[in-house]
């Protein structure tokens, strides 16, 4: 029912912001042609700039679920990826449907199976970064090597995607075939950069780069950044490891109240159904058990989140 009076709502508003734009002045109720067609002008080029907005909206939305989907390392296309998102989102409403039959709650687990490809692909993203992290210093020193014995730097990263296990290798062999179809190595590098958010490989191609342009010893170079990186994903390690147990908790805490109003909602509707039939207070009820689940989850987030 509130669907329909918000989509009625929204066809009254567009129907008035047309007739407003087509009659023009209300001085002049009895318009002549040429001003009817001035009217049609205005809304021919209103409508024209909002289809160019949507259309620059939609490209960069393209490219950034594209950048996303190539550092998860997904073969996917950002139109499969949205396909996905609309049949878990399809599946979450008719889920909340079948068990709660409740508007809002309709609406709540159509959003969570909305989120549901959006928090896998963080997590790919997240685990494959990290995975690339614990390699690199180990290719450092590994392309250190063979530049020390008179290789060129085409030479160390093919030794290095030969030898190295995933997911750097297929990064480096990207690399060689970016290089192979025509690009630089320092735009095959960039690109390597673009894919890969990882503040580590930026300082390593950085050093690489840098060396290209003013010279100079590229093996010992790299050896230095090798033994920075090893220092900083060894901190982070360990302080990931040291918190774990805190970020389990945090998650646990969050997600414990919630989980146990979804399932006690269907064994007993009656008593759950208080929170929407007391008025002002059930609806406060719930809002204040929202916000302080959120405020504990975040303030135990923000305490376990360490910067190295």
């Amino acid at each position: 029912m509130s669907g329909a009076i918000l989509l009625g709502s929204l066809l009254l508003l567009l129907l008035g912001a047309l007739l407003y734009l087509w009659m023009g002045d209300e001085e002049e109720e009895e318009a002549e042609d040429p001003e009817r067609l001035s009217a049609r002008e205005r809304l021919a080029r209103w409508l024209s700039e909002w289809w160019a907005r949507a259309r620059e909206w939609h490209r960069r939305g393209e490219r950034a679920l594209r950048r996303r989907l190539a550092e998860a390392d997904l073969p996917w296309r950002p139109v499969e990826f949205l396909g996905l998102i609309l049949g878990t989102t399809a599946l979450g409403a008719w889920i909340g449907l079948a068990i709660y039959r409740l508007p809002g709650l309709v609406l709540l687990s159509a959003a969570a199976g909305a989120a549901l490809p959006l928090l896998f692909l963080r997590h790919r993203r997240e685990a494959r970064r990290h995975r690339l992290e614990g390699q690199l210093a180990d290719a450092l020193f590994l392309i250190a090597g063979i530049l020390r014995t008179g290789g060129s730097l085409y030479r160390a990263l093919e030794e290095a995607a030969g030898k190295l296990p995933p997911p750097l290798a297929d990064e480096f062999r990207r690399v060689l075939i970016e290089v192979r179809l025509g690009f630089s190595l320092s735009e095959a590098l960039e690109h390597m950069r673009t894919r890969v958010p990882s503040e580590e490989l930026a300082l390593a191609l950085t050093a690489i780069q840098i060396n290209q342009q003013v010279g100079g010893n590229l093996a010992e170079f790299l050896e230095r950044v090798a033994m920075r990186i090893q220092e900083r994903v060894y901190l982070q390690n360990e302080i990931r490891t040291l918190t774990a147990a805190y970020r389990l908790s945090a998650q646990i805490l969050a997600a414990l109240p919630l989980v146990l109003w979804l399932i006690l909602f269907p064994l007993n509707r009656r008593y759950m159904m208080r929170f929407f039939t007391s008025g002002v207070a059930g609806y406060a009820l719930l809002g204040l058990m929202l916000l302080l689940v959120l405020l504990g989850f975040l303030v135990i987030r923000r305490m376990t989140r360490l910067s190295v």
